[in-house]
């Protein structure tokens, strides 16, 4: 079940350290989570790292001035160095420690003398952002909620970064001690939840807590996005990030099968950035696909709608690995928000919401030639059907995943655990 309602909405003002090693100006939920916290009135500091995702590269406009990013709509931002992602495993686990320790000690020495009632952490990866909060939680004495987003150490196995059996025992050890450190465990997903329960260390303090969707991201009168020229073709619109579990390879394919087939009134524009965006833009070359492919860089979530009026489908695709069966991405419950039918090359979970929703067509990972045929079947569609299925994922949306209403639950559990018993 969700998160529960406890009772009245006590005015409590909680003074709450965000522990995430990404924030804005990078696009995350943490984002709008600490928007939203402090509109419920709480006090509210976020300790993360220089921004560098998706790129790999420390922002310029933050270099040129750090000050410009020391609040957030009313949210302090403690930032500490950390080493940039770049764009190779080496330099990325590097990325990951450095903010481990940087984090812990530099952290500690600008929030010494600083009390908190509540530590809540952002775990997309890496987990060992749960060591960071499990000290502050220690040496501040506060109760610690941990949101799971990405599930160790399964994705690092499902990306094959971890192979022997001593590396993957090691990690869920830490997994488990830092469970362990918690008050409160938040899984994104059903499965990830079941999947937390199997730690020794996690006892009834467990709940499913998803993403959202927020229709208020998409008003009527959204003008298009000029960076995209309007065609007379079938446009699917893929937003976020562009990496290796996307599984661009085999919607390469896909595409390969569609022209084979002569079916030639689409195109495919992809937006975001990631580790795989230089490999597509070669790899459609190498394959002369170039004129079906559109290639853009990252935008502010508060511009999409513009990009999104040019979308007659939105794509959202996986690899197929037990964690990402599990997994539901949060550009679903966004998806589902704009009222545009969605294509589905995705397993488990965020398939059988796009099912249940009846908000577009979906095919398993992996298999391109399904894909090919879902699109092909989107193209020739009714545009009513098409409306429709936009309809049904805006009102499953709402039913669902209600922005207000699991924010209003979170915010009811986050009172009732920071009063000590």
């Amino acid at each position: 079940m969700l998160i529960e309602k406890y009772g009245k909405n006590i005015n409590n003002n909680l003074k709450i350290l965000i522990i995430s090693q990404y924030f804005w100006p990078e696009n995350f939920r943490i984002n709008e989570l600490t928007e939203e916290l402090s509109n419920f009135g709480h006090e509210l500091t976020v300790l993360t790292g220089y921004p560098n995702y998706p790129k790999g590269e420390v922002y310029s406009e933050f270099k040129k001035n750090k000050n410009k990013f020391r609040k957030y709509k009313g949210t302090r931002i403690i930032r500490v160095p950390i080493f940039p992602r770049r764009k190779n495993k080496v330099n990325l686990i590097i990325n990951y420690l450095s903010f481990l320790f940087s984090s812990i000690i530099i952290g500690y020495f600008k929030l010494r003398g600083e009390n908190f009632d509540i530590i809540f952490t952002f775990q997309l990866s890496p987990v060992t952002v749960g060591i960071t909060s499990a000290f502050f939680s220690k040496i501040k004495k506060s109760r610690h909620i941990f949101w799971v987003l990405d599930l160790w150490p399964d994705t690092l196995l499902a990306l094959n970064i971890l192979k022997k059996k001593w590396q993957i025992s090691l990690c869920k050890k830490l997994v488990n001690f830092i469970y362990s450190q918690c008050d409160t465990i938040l899984a994104q997903s059903k499965q990830i939840l079941k999947e937390i329960n199997t730690y020794p260390s996690v006892k009834n303090n467990t709940y499913y807590f998803p993403s959202w969707g927020d229709p208020n991201l998409f008003p009527k009168l959204t003008k298009p996005a000029k960076e995209i020229k309007d065609k007379k073709v079938f446009t699917i619109l893929f937003a976020g990030n562009i990496g290796k579990a996307q599984d661009f390879p085999s919607l390469i394919k896909a595409v390969e099968i569609l022209i084979l087939k002569k079916i030639k009134g689409f195109r495919i524009i992809l937006i975001g950035e990631g580790s795989e965006k230089d490999w597509i833009k070669k790899e459609i070359k190498k394959r002369n696909i170039e004129k079906y492919f559109e290639l853009y860089k990252s935008y502010p979530i508060k511009r999409m709608s513009s990009f999104f009026i040019h979308a007659d489908a939105l794509l959202v695709t996986l690899l197929n690995k037990k964690v990402f069966n599990m997994t539901v991405p949060g550009k679903i419950q966004f998806y589902l928000s704009s009222g545009i039918p969605i294509i589905g090359m995705i397993g488990g979970e965020g398939a059988n919401i796009i099912k249940e929703a009846n908000a577009g067509l979906v095919c398993q990972p992996g298999d391109y030639l399904k894909l090919s045929e879902i699109i092909s079947q989107m193209i020739i569609s009714d545009k009513k059907d098409l409306k429709k299925m936009g309809r049904n994922g805006k009102q499953y949306c709402k039913q669902k995943f209600s922005k207000d209403k699991l924010l209003n639950q979170l915010n009811k559990l986050i009172i009732k655990k920071s009063i000590r018993k």
